[in-house]
């Protein structure tokens, strides 16, 4: 069973795997099983894998659209996951994380759709920053249906 968590204060939103809570205040959840002290890196030895989903937008043109690149201004260090939305399926792209906190993320070439929405998560667990997603696209020359 899992538990999903609404900061009321923020608006973000958890799961919780594995746990049926039936309470939960700032430090503590509590279920048939006893009381959790919420809090560290981890949830319950296991990563906390992060996620954020943009909305799935309309594009401006008629005209099909390919996304070249993703540019993405994030804080943080190893490897990230960028997720593609299409109204058809979802395509899943790792890319490496740089220093600099400008990385880049090659999607593949034949994703043609008007409708697109992005996800970028952290597998691995790891903190990040997300600061900025700049989208770079090109229309198809003569693609409308």
């Amino acid at each position: 069973m899992n538990t999903i968590v609404c900061n009321t204060m923020t608006g973000a939103v958890s799961e919780y795997a594995g746990f049926s809570f039936q309470s939960i205040t700032p430090t503590h959840a509590g279920d048939t099983a006893g009381l959790f002290t919420l809090g560290g890196d981890t949830d319950n030895g296991q990563s906390i894998v992060s996620t954020i989903r943009l909305p799935r937008t309309l594009r401006l043109d008629t005209l099909k659209m390919f996304i070249d690149v993703v540019y993405v201004s994030i804080l943080s260090t190893g490897e990230a996951r960028l997720t593609v939305h299409t109204p058809s399926a979802d395509f899943d792209y790792s890319f490496a994380l740089r220093a600099s906190g400008q990385s880049r993320c090659a999607v593949g070439r034949g994703i043609r759709e008007n409708y697109t929405g992005l996800s970028i998560s952290t597998p691995t667990g790891q903190a990040f920053a997300l600061d900025r997603v700049e989208v770079l696209e090109r229309k198809s020359q003569s693609r409308r249906v």
